[in-house]
């Protein structure tokens, strides 16, 4: 009896215990718009300390069971802030209005290959890029061109003005001495080529290394007006997920997708022209300047000139008096760079869908001529994006994306008197000699230096041609959701398909091909044909107490595969333009294949949004490695405390304040080939053979790795009308890669060393402003700081400048200038790795450092009613430059400031620049037709205050690889733009 009393005591205590937690939930419906009254899909919907939760439908619907205990609702929204709106059980209904997130707080940032978070929670510095902000104020030619300015611990070099792009972005300092020092970038999932590819001009200019041919990076293939969103994880602590490709760091790339509901079409047209930034200028003589100059020119300085010297200086004077009176003293420099080349940049976006499809489809067109005659550039782009839902658990989207474009790049940079080079060629060009072609058509030679520039602008050619497809596909399987947990497997994969051709031509009547290449004719051939794949698993758990722990885990692939094919010939038959019309003719083909896989683990804890902590490895093997099968551990962690969040914060004046730590490490591989010694085929006599290229191989190469930790905090005033976040970081980067002259008697040029470690250590500051926020009237403004310094921790196996047995004495590294004799990179133990040097009375000595003392980027956005107008600022504080332009017009006595006595080849490179400059106005309209219409103006580059004597202090001899900035040697000028836009919205 008293069992069954018990038995029934129990059931009662469970009925009773049933119907107060029936009695302790209700259902709750409502609906999530923005200001404007537009129903947000996807908003995720939270009921405050429990795990209950739901996101909005497609008519921004959405029904939650609530516990009682509940009394928030916290809804959370890409582009919106974070929003706590109060409920109890009375209630069945509510209406949500989300206001904008002017802070980014909300913004989601990826932590992981699957797993992303918000930038509330973040505990890296990772900098985000808008595509408002990317292209919002004006039209940009290239990506990474857009990027001047706008993030801290970037830094920026344009490698050539010529239309088509060329630059190299350096993330937090160099990364490696003959590796990658650009940052690894990925579109949409998929690992795009940023490769410079040679077009052998170099073979008929002279110049010394394929690096100094002028060629763009890929990355101008890439609309910019199709991105989303750019996110560019800056150090290792971010980047490491990555493993192996992101010692440089990471620039993740999203680009723009449909939404459902009505189908959404605008236009965009802008209108433009280029102009050269600024000129050298051109020395003007008297006639008796002509006489003394080219008579001391031609003579002893200590000693009295010859009689035949003194008949030479008054040829040349009758010569420069003649010219006069005909009126015929040209200005070559203007007659070279001085074009306006006209812009037309055209856009078309297609967008909509349904609840389960969504899509978008974009066109553009760029035609931009440069400011030289014949030099220009075409780019045609084309994207599909489709998103679609094929069930409750699987999505799939995908990211396809067409690109045809072709340049026309003309020469510049260095050569060895090939007469190509412009501005090798004025440098050595008298503005009295008539080099325009007699009505016959016929070029005069160049009196004073091996190429006629006139010529060269009309009759070569230096062209690209480029075709490419970029397909990402993902697809999202939700494998289970329940109350507190779910399970997804995120499958990812990219292919990236590069056609280039490229052309060099220069007829055999051209000065410096007479008697020795009788014309010159290079077309290349390269493929490049990378895919990469992953398959992940992410796990989240949520507890009741609002801790959430996130699992991932899975694979990685990628291949990396390029054929280059270069077929030259020389000695071509009058008038031919063909390959096979030649007496000597040459081809080479190079082939590389790179396999690499790896798998990553990651976790990450989230304590009610006050604690957040990730730690996680990745796992690399490459082919590129001595040991192809061996894994390298890329370890991670960090940890942010959001002390706002605490039930004992309780001031609204500040509403953000997190701490944060960070540690990771990252990796490089070798370039292919470095692993064995390769052979060169020759033939002898009709034998074929091989002899022993000149770099020895390494095969017991590991990668070069960067360990780094960072420290930061994140404060938010005022309803974060004011906010700030500071880092900073210890890099090291250990195990450098390197090349090394050899004694000859090895029978090696050099070899290939990984025993060098350089040490980055940087502060970035980002300040940003909301001081008015009205319905009317809003004004932000962004200050951004920044510097880095280097310094090679270790030169050898023990190090010290050559001291002791094993030790490496320090060395010029190759192919970064030009020489102790004219200034260069010295790699030297306790030195900057970016220092200038000279040999000064025969000793080695540091002159300069190409590293900014400090960067600073000021951007302002305003907006009065329908007026909106925004301006960015750049300052460069330091940065010294190798001024070989300046060099080679000294000598050929153009240079219009001889009696500056500016010491040396070394300028300060300090600027402050007018970056970017709008002013738009939306016109209101009241047609059932065009929903919106938007005129404005802008410009780039508008103005450069700088003391250096050159084109521009943003310059790059070598390409965008190694230690190459800040070596300047007659570069295509840069250019300022300005534009007129209209856009529509139908």
């Amino acid at each position: 009896m008293r069992f069954l009393l018990q038995r029934a005591g129990l059931l009662v205590a469970f009925a009773l215990f049933a119907s107060a937690s029936l009695v302790a939930q209700y259902s709750l419906s409502g609906t999530v718009t923005d200001a404007t009254s537009e129903p947000l899909i996807g908003v995720s919907i939270l009921a405050a300390g429990t795990s209950s939760g739901t996101v909005t439908d497609i008519d921004g619907r959405f029904t939650l069971t609530v516990p009682a205990n509940a009394e928030q609702l916290i809804l959370s929204y890409t582009g919106f802030a974070t929003q706590r709106v109060k409920v109890n059980s009375t209630m069945s209904t509510v209406n949500i209005v989300l206001e904008e997130d002017v802070t980014n707080l909300n913004e989601v940032v990826v932590t992981g290959l699957a797993s992303s978070i918000k930038r509330s929670n973040l505990a890296n510095a990772v900098s985000t890029v808008s595509g408002e902000e990317l292209t919002g104020a004006t039209s940009q030619q290239t990506v990474d061109g857009a990027l001047y300015g706008k993030m801290t611990g970037v830094n920026i070099t344009q490698t050539s003005g010529a239309p088509g792009g060329g630059y190299a972005i350096r993330l937090r300092g160099v990364s490696s001495l003959s590796g990658n020092n650009q940052p690894l970038i990925i579109v949409d999932g998929v690992y795009i080529s940023n490769v410079e590819i040679s077009n052998g001009s170099g073979n008929a200019s002279g110049a010394n290394d394929p690096t100094e041919e002028g060629a763009s990076n890929r990355l101008a293939d890439i609309n910019p007006d199709d991105i989303a969103t750019m996110e560019v994880l800056k150090g290792a602590s971010a980047a490491a997920i990555y493993g192996t490709r992101a010692n440089a760091g990471v620039i993740i790339i999203t680009t723009k997708q449909g939404k459902g509901g009505k189908t959404e079409i605008s236009f965009n047209q802008d209108i433009g022209f280029n102009t050269i930034i600024r000129k050298v200028g051109r020395r003007s003589f008297t006639s008796q300047q002509v006489f003394e100059e080219f008579t001391t020119n031609f003579g002893d300085a200590e000693s009295p000139p010859t009689a035949a010297q003194i008949a030479a200086g008054r040829a040349e004077q009758a010569r420069f008096d003649a010219a006069t009176a005909r009126g015929e003293i040209f200005d070559y420099e203007d007659e070279i760079y001085g074009e306006q080349g006209l812009i037309s940049d055209s856009r078309l976006r297609i967008s909509g869908g349904s609840d389960k499809t969504r899509f978008l489809l974009s066109g553009s067109y760029r035609d931009e001529d440069g400011i030289i005659k014949g030099t220009g550039y075409e780019r045609f782009t084309t994207r599909l994006n489709v998103t679609h839902q094929l069930s409750d658990k699987i999505k799939i989207q995908s990211n396809t994306n067409y690109i045809n474009s072709s340049a026309s790049r003309g020469f510049s940079g260095n050569e060895n008197e090939g007469g190509l080079s412009y501005g090798y060629t004025l440098a050595f060009t008298r503005d009295w000699y008539n080099l325009f072609p007699d009505e016959d058509g016929v070029y005069p030679d160049n009196p004073t230096f091996s190429g006629n520039p006139i010529q060269t602008r009309d009759e070569t050619r230096n062209i690209e041609n480029i075709d490419r497809v970029l397909q990402g596909v993902n697809l999202t399987y939700s494998a289970f959701t329940k109350n507190n947990q779910s399970l997804r497997f995120v499958l990812n994969g990219g292919l990236d398909f590069l056609y280039n051709e490229t052309e060099v031509y220069v007829p055999e009547t051209f000065q410096s091909q007479r008697g020795v290449q009788n014309g010159f004719l290079g077309i290349g051939k390269n493929n490049v044909f990378n895919y990469n794949y992953s398959a992940i698993g992410v796990y989240d758990y949520y507890t009741d107490s609002g801790i959430n722990f996130t699992t991932q885990g899975g694979v990685t692939y990628l291949k990396f595969d390029n054929d280059f094919v270069y077929n030259q010939t020389t000695q071509l038959i009058p008038l031919q333009q063909n390959l096979t019309q030649g007496g000597a003719q040459e081809i080479n083909q190079v082939l590389n294949l790179v396999e690499e896989f790896g798998f990553v683990v990651q976790e990450e804890v989230n304590i009610n949004d006050r604690f957040i902590a990730t730690v996680g490895v990745r796992f690399d093997k490459s082919s590129l490695n001595g040991d192809p099968n061996k894994f390298f551990a890329f370890p991670r962690a960090s940890m942010a405390l959001n002390l706002t969040e605490f039930d004992f914060w309780n001031t609204d004046f500040i509403t953000q304040f997190k701490p944060r730590i960070a540690y990771g490490q990252t990796g490089s591989s070798a370039q292919y080939g470095r692993l064995f010694t390769s052979l060169s085929p020759v033939n002898i006599g009709g034998q074929s053979g091989f002899t022993v290229n000149g770099s020895q191989g390494k095969p017991d190469l590991e990668p070069e790795t960067s360990s780094e930790l960072e420290f930061g905090i994140d404060i938010g005033l005022l309803e974060n009308k004011v906010n700030l976040v500071a880092s900073y970081y210890i890099r090291d980067v250990n195990d450098l890669l390197y090349d090394r002259s050899l004694p000859t008697s090895s029978g090696f040029g050099n070899e290939i060393r990984n025993d060098l470690d350089l040490r980055n250590q940087g502060l970035e500051i980002q300040l940003g402003l909301n001081p008015i926020r009205t319905s009317n009237v809003d004004y932000r403004t962004t200050l951004n700081f920044w510097y880095n310094d280097s310094e090679i921790t270790r030169l050898g196996i023990e190090g010290g400048n050559g001291e002791g047995d094993g030790d490496i004495p320090s060395f010029v590294p190759p192919a970064t200038a030009f020489g102790l004799g004219l200034g260069t990179f010295y790699i030297d133990e306790g030195s900057p790795i970016t220092g200038l040097w000279l040999n000064v009375d025969g000793i080695p000595t540091q002159v300069g450092d190409t590293e900014p003392d400090f960067q600073f980027g000021w951007g302002n956005n305003l907006t009065v009613g329908n007026f909106s107008a925004s301006a960015l600022f750049h300052w460069r504080e330091g940065s010294d430059i190798l001024n070989l332009t300046r060099y080679l017009t000294d000598i050929g006595i153009q240079t219009p400031r001889a009696d500056d006595n500016i010491v040396g080849l070394i300028e300060d490179g300090s600027y402050f620049r007018l970056r970017e400059a709008s002013i738009y106005y939306n016109i209101p309209l009241e047609s059932r037709f065009i929903e919106g219409l938007k005129v404005g103006i802008s410009g780039r580059n508008i103005f450069t205050l700088t003391d250096y004597s050159s084109y521009d202090p943003e310059t790059s001899a070598k390409g965008g690889g190694g230690l190459s900035t800040n070596v300047e040697v007659t570069p295509f000028p840069s250019s300022r733009q300005f534009y007129f836009h209209v856009g529509a919205n139908f």
